[in-house]
């Protein structure tokens, strides 16, 4: 029996090893496959290539705005793509250039990653 997680790619664009690792090692176990890009820069040579199942971004990369980021990629891939946000910044220019920017959802700082794990699966297993 397939699980949504079956065969699908999560980039994982976060600048702080710790929680990228975290991240990592989460989805590895829930049965996705990870990439983990630590600027902006790193991940769209990525998309260049490849075209992830998901993508999470941190907001304040070292390099490019992760809101900056989000639009790209929301350019590159339409409308279906997941795109998560992740930020400690909770501020109103943050949260109301979400939409703007085509962000799917936005997770704050510290992040449970088992919500994540949660709102992945609802989302892969609405697509199929």
């Amino acid at each position: 029996m397939n699980t949504p997680a079956d065969g699908r790619t999560i980039l994982i664009v976060e600048d702080e090893p710790a929680l990228s690792s975290v991240l990592a090692k989460f989805l590895q176990k829930a049965g996705y496959r990870s990439v983990i890009c630590d600027c902006g820069a790193a991940a769209l040579e990525y998309a260049a290539k490849h075209t992830p199942d998901a993508i999470v971004t941190d907001v304040h990369l070292p390099d490019l705005n992760g809101l900056v980021l989000t639009q790209k990629f929301r350019q590159r891939y339409g409308d279906a793509m997941p795109i998560i946000v992740l930020s400690g910044d909770t501020s109103m220019e943050v949260i109301k250039t979400l939409p703007h920017v085509g962000a799917t959802h936005f997770f704050n700082k510290p992040l449970n990653p088992d919500v994540l794990m949660q709102h992945l699966s609802k989302f892969f297993e609405k697509a199929a």
